[in-house]
């Protein structure tokens, strides 16, 4: 099963209801409700959520989405040697790496970001767009048929 990292920006479109970026984001999720997929993050994606979704949709709403995606979502440990490589990275947004890293640990085989700059490495895993993965997923089930 694909394992598939999935950073803030994309539990926030759901938890927010960013329409602009909503069907694609609920598409990755679906396909981990059905469990086609394995969806993960961390615990640091959790607290960067609600940080910023409570000035969105209140700390109430925030909270409540947060518990209904925990259902579907596998956190993965961040540790002491993820933060060293983070923080020795040339990287510059430690967050980020902070995030790559747990997902490399974790054997996560895609992270999926809306972040345009998408400030982490490019050569080891394959970062994606909701709707890149999406084609990546379709593209993958076709050939393995």
């Amino acid at each position: 099963m694909i394992k598939v990292f999935l950073d803030t920006n994309i539990i926030l479109d759901i938890i927010e209801e960013r329409q602009q970026f909503l069907l694609p984001s609920l598409n990755v999720f679906d396909l981990g409700v059905r469990g086609k997929i394995q969806l993960c993050a961390t615990s640091l994606t959790f607290a960067n959520c609600i940080y910023v979704a409570r000035k969105n949709v209140g700390y109430e709403n925030a909270i409540t989405g947060l518990r209904r995606l925990k259902q579907i979502l596998k956190i993965v440990p961040m540790d002491d040697a993820q933060c060293l490589r983070a923080l020795n990275s040339d990287m510059p947004d430690l967050e980020d790496m902070l995030q790559f890293e747990a997902a490399i640990a974790f054997g996560c085989d895609v992270i999926v970001t809306r972040d345009k700059n998408r400030l982490f490495p490019q050569n080891i895993i394959p970062i994606l767009s909701p709707s890149d993965f999406l084609d990546f997923y379709q593209n993958n089930i076709v050939l393995q048929k």
